[in-house]
């Protein structure tokens, strides 16, 4: 699949059938496109592959460092400011006062711009180094390698040698004939050595262009953000000790006394009333839950 700055995917031979002379509108969005900004789709998503692609570019533009600025607040404001850009032209919001604004921002910056190209920042150093110290060890695995092929040809070369030596001297075959075997032994070793050098290329070769594309596509920027509403927190109701026990209006009103003895003239009296003893219930009915 193949995509284009406006991020709808298409495959190579449309894209070959539909822009033969070199442009020609979009399939979904009717843009005008050019064939040569076509480039290979490298996510499933179109989006991601749309925005991965504009990051790289801008990249190229907005590389200021934390030293370019006089305050770290001023440096967190201009990353800000990076994302709601990219927010934009990924999802086409003011795209026309976007390019202008970056189109401004790369003239008044231009020579910190040009300076940068040719820094690097603390991520893409540690990239740098792990790649180097991976290169330095691939290296002497590499030579250790090559040495010990060495010392196995040697060791094989001086077996092979007396081998044929004493098939010579105890052998009723023509010398001739024997020397030509071994000769078409050796050219045919020499030959798959060779092909296995080959393979080995092709395959360091690809290990080599997979990291690359990989190299190109990584970012170390925040996560894109999309706005919408704040958010407002809110306590969580957790009832840990079971409800609540009701008080003396909800027992009346909820039906509790139903249920309930009506108490004598002397435990009236004496302050007692059904409501009382029915919250005593309830509370002594819950006593488990409150003690563990």
């Amino acid at each position: 699949m193949m995509i284009n700055e406006c991020g709808h995917p298409l495959c190579k031979n449309c894209v070959e059938n539909i822009y033969a002379r070199n442009s020609g509108n979009c399939h979904i969005c009717n843009r005008l496109l050019k064939k040569n900004g076509f480039r290979e789709q490298i996510f499933e998503d179109p989006l991601i592959d749309k925005e991965t692609h504009l990051r790289r570019k801008l990249r190229k533009i907005y590389n200021l460092k934390n030293d370019d600025f006089e305050t770290l607040r001023e440096f967190h404001d201009y990353q800000e400011r990076f994302e709601t850009i990219v927010y934009n032209l990924v999802f086409e919001t003011d795209v026309v006062q976007t390019n202008a604004e970056i189109q401004a921002f790369e003239d008044n910056y231009k020579d910190k711009i040009e300076r940068n190209k040719r820094r690097l920042d603390e991520d893409q150093k540690w990239v740098e180094d792990n790649l180097r110290e991976e290169r330095a060890m691939k290296q002497r695995v590499n030579e250790g390698q090559e040495q010990d092929q060495k010392e196995k040809e040697s060791i094989t070369a001086r077996t092979d040698t007396k081998a044929i030596m004493d098939e010579l001297r105890d052998s009723n075959v023509a010398a001739e004939e024997i020397l030509n075997r071994e000769r078409k032994k050796q050219v045919e070793k020499e030959m798959e050595e060779k092909e296995e050098q080959e393979k080995r290329k092709r395959r360091n070769k690809e290990i080599f262009q997979t990291r690359k594309r990989q190299a190109e596509n990584m970012s170390f920027t925040s996560a894109m953000r999309i706005a919408g509403r704040p958010y407002i927190h809110q306590n969580l109701e957790l009832v840990i000790n079971g409800p609540v026990v009701p008080t003396a209006i909800q027992i009346n009103k909820m039906g509790y006394l139903a249920h309930m003895r009506p108490p004598s003239a002397g435990r009236v009296a004496g302050g007692y009333t059904a409501t009382v003893g029915c919250s005593r219930a309830l509370l002594e009915s819950r006593l488990d839950l409150l003690v563990f």
